[in-house]
């Protein structure tokens, strides 16, 4: 069974902005057309079960999106970061972090039943 997807379940507009920037299929960088939406970092992981049926999963990816701020497609799922090189593109760097319940249903597939954003606890000195 491979761990669902929560990344369009949760943000559908991302996702939407995903295939306006660069198409249905994934991207493949060339030094003469570069991606504009890429997906630098992603893990998820089933982190409780709830029953023999039912699973919690984790999800963090990190994004870079060129000509556009994706921030308002992420909502309360995203975050800005930092900038990780001083690029001449117009360039920006997103997290999407949440966690989901799911559902395991007959031939080894699942469902996405709800999501919720995860953001970091910040800790005062």
């Amino acid at each position: 069974m491979e761990t669902p997807e929560l990344l369009c379940h949760a943000v559908p507009d991302f996702c939407s902005l995903r295939k306006e920037l660069d198409g249905d299929g994934d991207c493949y960088e060339t030094p003469d057309a570069p991606c504009k939406v890429q997906q630098n970092q992603a893990g998820s992981e089933i982190v409780k079960w709830i029953s023999p049926t039912r699973f919690v999963v984790f999800e963090d990816s990190r994004w870079k999106v060129e000509t556009r701020d994706p921030a308002a497609s992420l909502g309360q799922y995203g975050e800005k970061l930092e900038r990780e090189t001083d690029e001449p593109r117009e360039v920006y760097y997103v997290q999407f972090k949440a966690k989901g319940e799911c559902e395991l249903l007959p031939g080894d597939k699942t469902r996405v039943v709800s999501t919720q954003p995860v953001k970091d606890q910040k800790t005062s000195e």
